[in-house]
């Protein structure tokens, strides 16, 4: 029961710091400053996320969502996909990509999202390819058995790297956040 009861005190916290008449005046994050994250926190979300989710168009234009790993290398952020995919086919046609990162159930001290307006880059260099498998391997699996396991079941002949040129970031933080 007291856990229901501090639920209802953050939505009455969180509602209290609304005011609705700036609601629909705010529209585009970017026009509001204090909602945005700093640069040290984007930088913290990059490297606490663990998925994200990338946007493209498929050839009749409808916006199609899917969900990647990721790796940060060398400060860039990394994933792969397979080059029969739609989503590279796409890509190639037109590589501006959207992509989401949540700060949900990451237990970071700031809570919301941001989406990177991106450009991919497909990499099919094959030693970069490898690099990056054995990076998610490493980021995402604890045990030297685990990691080869799943960098094994990455690394296919058709597997490409796919880089993201980080154009813009628009982000926003959760009105009323308490971290855990």
């Amino acid at each position: 029961m007291a856990e229901q009861k501090d639920d209802f005190w953050i939505l009455e916290k969180a509602l209290e710091q609304i005011d609705p008449d700036l609601v629909d005046k705010w529209g585009d994050p970017n026009k509001h400053p204090e909602t945005q994250f700093s640069k040290e926190e984007v930088q913290a979300l990059l490297e606490a996320g663990r998925e994200m989710f990338l946007t493209h168009l498929t050839k009749e234009g409808f916006p199609m969502v899917t969900v990647h790993v990721y790796v940060l290398r060398n400060g860039e952020l990394w994933s792969t996909c397979v080059k029969p995919r739609v989503k590279v086919r796409a890509l190639t046609r037109d590589p501006r990509c959207g992509v989401c990162i949540s700060t949900n159930g990451l237990g970071l001290p700031f809570g919301g999202a941001m989406t990177l307006k991106t450009r991919v880059e497909f990499v099919e260099d094959r030693a970069s390819v490898e690099e990056i498998c054995r990076m998610h391997g490493e980021r995402y699996y604890a045990s030297e058995r685990a990691r080869e396991l799943f960098v094994r079941s990455l690394l296919t002949p058709n597997r490409v790297a796919m880089k993201f040129h980080i154009d813009h970031v628009v982000s926003w933080k959760n009105i009323g956040f308490r971290p855990s």
